[in-house]
């Protein structure tokens, strides 16, 4: 867990996003003509409180004795959650019975802002250091017993983003320990580069999902995404990574980098360089998993194992049969091609997010999931949208393997 109560994402920040840009030329002032949402969706997943505290009300007493908050106790309702900038209040929430609550913030540049939470009247807070247009999933745990300023603890924080788009200058974003980040390319390249930018991701796990290209870096320019203890998940519809011109991709993780890619799982052209690092590198991909031109260069040494499993397509029609002519036995009956084995197709397809024998990884367990769950999931999760090509017997057996 995150023991801190000041959690910095952004250093360095020369970020073109969507229709917004921000220069590092040290000339802006500041005006807010670049204001963005940013959203904080958290959950107060737990509260631990003592009715042996002399100085508490008698009705507060009353209420930790009737709703009995102890140790590991489960999301907690009616908390008011109060985002505070510079001593104003910019927006506040109160807690659902679940525990979650939506804070919704208009800001211009990376900003602190302090997260007040009323605990039946115990004030309690956390600041953070948040970035302009993001999304911020946090999961919070309250210990009103614990010493002034360390009573509210973020047990595990996901930040989201939209697609990163840079020219020149660059981009550090730095999550700290236990905390992922997301990229979400809308359907466009999740991160794309030209000119001299460089863009460096560093975070326990990472996730480029719903991209047209995960990288498309082109130029002189860099981009090096690092997972010290974690996995990078890369779902594009075209290729993976790509890298044009005297461009350069890294991509270092402990755990496991895997590629998802309609088109190539990499792809270099002209000096470009494209280099992987990880325990193990999964490579699906309709065309090449590879494919490097011109003078550029892909190195997977790195990668202590690598799984290339090509993404199944569909299977053409049959030719017609030429006619039957005189056999001197009959010909046996055509068999059933065998089901799809759903171990191989969990591996390939849904390990790197949900562990091992869907136990948990980066994302949920889903021992026992259905295949109309899985199917909805594909659907409806925009994560999950690059499943798509699954089949129904495919998903079935994926489901068959799940099976508690």
């Amino acid at each position: 867990m995150t023991k801190a109560r000041r959690i910095l994402f952004v250093t360095i920040l020369c970020l073109i996003a969507g229709a917004f840009h921000v220069s590092c030329d040290d000339g802006g002032n500041g005006s807010g003509q670049n204001t963005q949402t940013t959203t904080i969706n958290g959950t107060v997943t737990n509260i631990i409180a003592s009715a042996q505290k002399e100085e508490r009300s008698f009705k507060f007493t009353k209420i930790i004795d009737l709703i009995t908050f102890i140790k590991e106790a489960k999301a907690q309702g009616g908390i008011l959650v109060t985002a505070i900038i510079n001593g104003i209040t910019v927006d506040s929430d109160v807690t659902d019975p679940e525990g979650n609550f939506t804070l919704t913030l208009e800001l211009d540049s990376v900003t602190n802002v302090l997260i007040l939470f009323d605990v039946n009247g115990d004030d309690v807070s956390i600041e953070l250091v948040v970035e302009e247009g993001s999304i911020l999933n946090i999961n919070i745990s309250i210990d009103l017993n614990a010493p002034p300023g360390d009573e509210v603890e973020i047990v595990d924080m996901e930040v989201a983003r939209g697609p990163i788009r840079c020219e020149t200058g660059n981009v550090e974003i730095l999550a700290d320990i236990n905390e992922s980040i997301v990229i979400d390319g809308e359907g466009e390249a999740c991160i794309r580069t030209e000119g001299n930018c460089t863009v460096v991701l560093d975070s326990s796990d990472i996730l480029l999902t719903n991209c047209e290209k995960c990288v498309d870096a082109r130029g002189t320019s860099l981009v090096n995404i690092i997972s010290p203890d974690g996995d990078i998940v890369c779902e594009a519809s075209e290729d993976g990574y790509r890298a044009v011109g005297d461009a350069e991709i890294v991509i270092d993780a402990t755990g496991v980098i895997d590629i998802l890619a309609g088109e190539n799982g990499l792809k270099a052209d002209g000096n470009s360089f494209i280099l992987l690092g990880a325990d193990t590198c999964v490579i699906n991909s309709l065309e090449s998993p590879i494919d490097v031109s011109g003078n550029a260069t892909i190195d997977t040494s790195g990668c202590g194992e690598i799984v290339q499993a090509p993404l199944p397509s569909p299977s053409p029609s049959p030719s017609p049969s030429p006619s039957p002519g005189p056999s001197p036995s009959p010909s046996p009956p055509p068999t059933d091609p065998p089901p799809p084995l759903g171990e191989a197709l969990y591996i390939s397809n849904c390990q790197s997010c949900h562990g091992v024998d869907g136990m948990g990884g980066p994302f949920s367990n889903v021992v026992g999931k259905s295949a109309g769950a899985i199917s909805d999931a594909i659907m409806n999760e925009p994560a999950m949208s690059g499943l798509s090509f699954l089949s129904a017997a495919e998903i079935n057996a994926i489901a068959a393997f799940l099976a508690p």
